[in-house]
This record gives C-alpha cells, sequence and structure tokens, in this order.
C-alpha cells in the first residue's frame, strides 16, 4: 500500500532514536546547522556547526490507553544550559487512560493540564482524570459550537474537511496552511498566554495535549523550545517525535472508519497518513506566519503571547539548569 511505502521513506528520512542524536537539516528557525558529539557553548552563526552531548533520559513514556506521551524536556538550551527533565509533559487526548494510567500521570507530579481542545472535543471524549485527580486544568472557555463560526458558517478546517477530495495532496495541503492560521486564532491566543502563565508562576509538572497531540500541542512545545532557548533542530527533532510516538499505524484503521463514518465519504489509506502525522514543512508554514505577522516568533511571543523578557528569564530560571 502506498502510504506503508510512504511511512518508511519518512522514517528513512528523518531518524527519530529516543536515547540518541538525530541529525536533521531543516529546523524551526531555517537553519542548517548540524550536531555531533561534545559540549555546547552557545549556538552558532546561520549555517555553522555546534557540538551537542545528550544524555539520555525517557522521552516516550508507555501508557495503557494514551498515545503520544513524551517528555519533552531535557534538550540542551543556549551557554551549555540544559532543559529540566520531568517538568514539561505532552500527549494525546486522555479518555482512555486507565486507572494506572492515573496513577502514573500523579507519580510524575504533574499538577497542571493544558488541554487545547475544543470544549465540544472535550465534551465528545472527556479525559479520564477529570474528578479521580486534583489537577489544575487550562482549557478554553468560549462555548461556542465547534461548527459554529459566526452564524451558521462552520469553522474553517471543517469547512475544508468537508469540502476536501480527501486525497493526500489535499490533507497535506490543508494541515500546511492550517499551521499558518492556528497561531492567532483567538482561542489558541487565550491558552498559550494562559499556559506560559502558568509556567511561569506554578509549581508542579505540566501536561500540554490536544486530541492527537500533534498540531496544536507540536506549535505549544515549539513555542517553549524557543523560550527556552532549545536549538531549532532539536525542537524539530522532538515535533517530528509524533510520526513514531503516536502509534499511527496501530490508530489508523479505526480512526478511518470514524472519519468515513463522520463525512460519509470513503477516505484513503494515504489521506490518513497524512492527516496523522506531521512533516517539517508544517513547522516552517507556521515559522513563515509568524515572520509575516509578527516580525520574528521572539516578537509574536513578546506582543501576541505577552511573553516579555522579565517573564521569558522567570521561566527559563525555573527550567533550565
Amino acid at each position: 500500500m502506498k502510504w506503508e511505502q510512504s511511512w518508511r521513506s519518512s522514517n528513512n528520512r528523518f531518524i527519530l532514536r529516543p536515547l540518541s542524536i538525530a541529525t536533521v537539516r531543516r529546523g524551526w528557525k531555517g537553519q542548517g546547522a548540524q550536531r555531533d558529539h561534545g559540549s555546547v557553548h552557545g549556538w552558532p552563526a546561520r549555517g555553522g556547526t555546534r557540538q551537542v552531548t545528550i544524555t539520555a533520559w525517557t522521552r516516550v513514556l508507555r501508557f495503557d490507553g494514551i498515545n503520544n506521551f513524551r517528555d519533552y524536556g531535557g534538550w540542551r538550551a543556549q551557554d551549555g544550559a540544559r532543559v529540566v527533565t520531568g517538568k514539561l509533559y505532552r500527549s494525546a487526548h486522555l479518555q482512555r487512560a486507565s486507572e494506572a494510567d492515573l496513577g502514573r500521570i500523579a507519580e510524575l507530579g504533574i499538577a497542571t493540564v493544558t488541554d487545547l481542545r475544543h470544549p465540544a472535543e472535550q465534551e465528545e471524549q472527556p479525559s479520564a482524570w477529570i474528578g479521580v485527580l486534583p489537577l489544575r486544568l487550562i482549557m478554553e472557555d468560549d462555548p461556542t459550537p465547534f461548527d459554529v463560526v459566526m452564524g451558521d458558517r462552520k469553522a474553517p478546517h471543517v469547512a475544508a474537511f468537508m469540502a476536501s477530495n480527501f486525497s493526500f495532496e489535499a490533507m497535506r495541503d490543508f494541515l500546511a496552511g492550517h499551521y499558518g492560521l492556528m497561531p492567532y486564532d483567538i482561542r489558541h491566543v487565550a491558552m498559550f498566554r494562559r499556559y506560559f502563565d502558568a509556567l511561569a508562576q506554578d509549581d508542579g509538572a505540566m501536561l500540554i495535549h490536544c486530541a492527537a497531540g500533534k498540531d496544536r500541542t507540536g506549535i505549544l512545545a515549539a513555542l517553549t523550545h524557543q523560550v527556552l532557548g532549545v536549538h531549532p533542530d532539536d525542537a524539530l527533532e522532538d515535533y517530528l517525535l509524533s510520526n513514531t510516538a503516536g502509534n499511527v499505524g496501530e490508530r489508523l484503521p479505526a480512526l478511518k472508519k470514524r472519519m468515513e463514518l463522520n463525512y460519509g465519504r470513503e477516505i484513503s489509506d494515504e489521506a490518513m497518513y497524512a492527516l496523522l502525522t506531521v512533516e517539517p514543512l508544517y513547522l516552517e508554514r507556521c515559522r513563515e506566519a509568524l515572520q509575516e505577522k509578527s516580525g520574528s516568533v521572539d516578537r509574536y511571543l513578546a506582543d501576541v503571547l505577552k511573553v516579555d523578557a522579565a517573564k521569558r528569564r522567570t521561566i527559563q530560571d525555573k527550567l533550565l539548569s
């Protein structure tokens, strides 16, 4: 099947090893730095070479009923610092979390959960921890139905799905375009701001998630890495890990059947694969949108998300060692 060949091709191109170093030549800032074993002394000029030693840590955590659960700390930052581990987690939704999974979440010391899903998504797939664990929840406050924006108009992504031919190319083009829109969606801006406020103010570990834990969550994790001074290539490697940690092969058949029931149309395996995976292109499109509209990623953080220099230093003091 074509999607299996594409999958193999993708894995051959992007070598993602949980406890090793991978070389990726296109990053969050578009830099072409190469990485080798050694020590860190700040990031190189554009196109230069940096020397890196990555201490092994458990990046992918296995749960009974939670996909794509990872520690997105542990990366080297500028000037030899390192993002602490055990404080920053990301995942897919938690509806199917088992009792053992909830026990492990408690053991990880997670105190705050940022749920990036719309309230209608949360209603359809409620998190299993609610009413069981005493966690702080950051979520969207807007009760507007998911498929309604400005009267009876469909939300942009819903309209795109309904009008799509459900081909691999259509899904890929939709996601690339959507990455340019998501950072400025007023609902995402509000939650992103509250997330960074919590990073600066709260103690305990933080978990961020959406439905699949790859797109909305991927953008927010990359922005967090930007605040902490993680090298763009490392931020990209962390983002691309969804392609292996997300259990795409196991999830694809059931999700395909669900999509076909929801939209009343047959969807190819290739299109579903495009919908369930991530590519460097998507994060690059997001970066381009931030540059076009805000001037840079850092200006977006400061002007739109209100992560000023003082808040940035506070977050760095808490999460860098």
